[in-house]
């Protein structure tokens, strides 16, 4: 097995394992080769292995037949699964009408049993590295070639994603905007190079501060961007204030002159519906870190919508007793409105568990009812 295709896996799909024997001693040598006896194996396999590159699957098959497999992998919503190269391992008993079926269901080349070594290894060869190629190439299009963040526009499309997801499971987004404060005056002053640098450094600042599942861009020349998945507000201002204290404490020293770097910061946390789409996050974030300049460097500001600005100021939260305030409840005597307030935010934690054990279908109310009753 050659070095290079250690992070490229072959995958062999079928249910005879006299045919994925002679497949894997064909093409052992030079390929990392994986195999699976029907396609509902294979189909595990692929979604939970990213280094498989291309699969050569046969038709017939039980539980998942060969049709079945190529459909799933073509309609998946990750593009790097829904683009894997798949050939498809024929035999004698397959018409030209099946070929033709599943050519235009999105396969990407035949090969006949038995097998010819020479076709076989030729095949998987050229597959992984067109495969390798384009991701090469997409991977240098999406990211900012100074920072190694994404680019606003690959930005925008995990952040269309990351919204819809949080939508339909009823869960947190935050996106926070970040800026350099006077950084044209420093880039007049130390010239490019200098300066990308220093982009550069607060880029690896700013991923070193973050979780694996959240994302940063370069959204300008000294702006950035991060979206936070699943972050309730306290969560997200604790990453943010992290971000903002390691950058507003780098000091640079150039020549005899030593200057402190600020980050002006704006974020938006909005409570989520089907109506709200990622521009309007980008514009409320973008209101925030606008706002936060305006009033000195290194603030940041959350934004505040009309109705958010206007509303009754939130309840503050008391110490309660839960069985107390049921007998209250009972005996009709007066709660306060912080008591109400105070238990619920209690029971809201019994809330999500029995939703999540009972499948109660609550999960939006319970949304609804933690962003009523921030703090």
């Amino acid at each position: 097995m050659s070095e290079q295709s250690t992070s490229s896996q072959v995958l062999i799909v079928d249910d005879s394992r006299v045919i994925r024997r002679a497949a894997f001693k064909i093409l052992q040598k030079e390929f990392d080769v994986i195999e699976a006896e029907d396609g509902a194996d294979a189909w595990q396999q692929i979604q939970e292995n990213k280094n498989i590159s291309v699969v050569f699957t046969d038709l017939g098959m039980p539980n998942m037949d060969g049709y079945q497999l190529l459909a799933h992998i073509r309609k998946a919503d990750d593009a790097a699964i829904s683009n894997l190269p798949v050939i498809i391992i024929t035999g004698a008993e397959e018409s030209e009408g099946a070929k033709e079926e599943v050519f235009e269901q999105g396969a990407t080349d035949f090969i006949s049993k038995p097998f010819d070594s020479v076709s076989l290894k030729s095949r998987a060869s050229a597959h992984i590295n067109y495969r390798r190629e384009v991701q090469s190439l997409e991977q240098r299009v999406a990211t900012d070639k100074v920072t190694g963040l994404l680019v606003e526009t690959s930005f925008k499309q995990q952040g269309e994603k990351m919204l819809a997801y949080a939508v339909r499971h009823c869960s947190d987004l935050t996106l926070v905007r970040f800026d350099i404060d006077r950084f044209a005056e420093f880039f007049v002053k130390h010239g490019k190079d200098i300066s990308e640098q220093i982009l550069a450094k607060v880029a690896s600042m700013i991923t070193d501060a973050l979780r694996k599942e959240d994302v940063a861009a370069r959204l300008g020349v000294s702006r950035f961007g991060v979206l936070l998945p699943s972050s309730d507000p306290q969560g997200a201002r604790q990453v943010v204030k992290r971000i903002v204290d390691r950058v507003n404490g780098l000091k640079l020293k150039i020549g005899n002159d030593v200057t402190h770097l600020k980050f002006s910061t704006g974020m938006t946390y909005p409570s989520l519906s089907d109506s709200i789409v990622f521009d309007d996050m980008m514009k409320q974030a973008d209101q925030a870190l606008q706002k936060a300049q305006a009033g000195g460097p290194g603030n940041i500001v959350c934004y505040q919508s009309a109705d958010t600005a206007n509303a009754a100021p939130q309840i503050a939260d008391v110490d309660v007793d839960l069985e107390q305030l049921l007998n209250s409840a009972v005996d009709q005597n007066s709660i306060s409105r912080e008591q109400l307030a105070s238990a619920m935010r209690k029971f809201l934690p019994l809330m999500e568990l029995a939703d999540g054990q009972l499948k109660l279908g609550l999960s939006k109310v319970v949304l609804h009812l933690k962003n009523r009753l921030k703090n």
